[in-house]
């Protein structure tokens, strides 16, 4: 078991540049934070520790506002015709932006809690369960 946990944390610690990636914005970050989601559920799955609510609560937000900001990206985009208008139809989007970037600092944030909480299971003693008797 200790061997599965070295694993996930040499894993989790791999998986912070992909978060701090997924800053950039919804679409190319986006990727980035995808990848990460991946890798974090592979990290669960090796070491059998939980995520902090921190983690995956903001995890699932960000991820929706980032469906959200490139939905309203995809709605606003129109055809250079020369005619002015009177509101910037973008101007939503780019407050979408800055809630995905808040989000994936919450999520970084939220990993390196994990990570520590990693670490600590080192530390615990093994269950008889878990024991290996030569």
């Amino acid at each position: 078991m200790r061997t599965r946990r070295i694993l996930a944390i040499v894993l989790a610690i791999i998986t912070l540049p992909f978060l701090l990636l997924g800053l950039i914005d919804p679409l190319e970050g986006g990727i980035s934070l995808l990848v990460a989601v991946v890798l974090g559920v592979v990290v669960w799955a090796v070491a059998r520790v939980p995520m902090p609510k921190l983690l995956w609560i903001s995890l699932i937000a960000t991820v929706v506002v980032g469906a959200v900001t490139l939905g309203m990206a995809m709605l606003t985009l129109e055809e250079a015709t020369g005619a002015a208008t009177a509101t910037n139809p973008i101007l939503p989007v780019v407050g979408f932006v800055w809630l995905w970037r808040v989000g994936v600092l919450v999520v970084l944030v939220g990993a390196v809690v994990y990570v520590v909480r990693l670490f600590r299971s080192l530390r615990e003693p093994l269950s008889p369960a878990e024991e290996v008797i030569p």
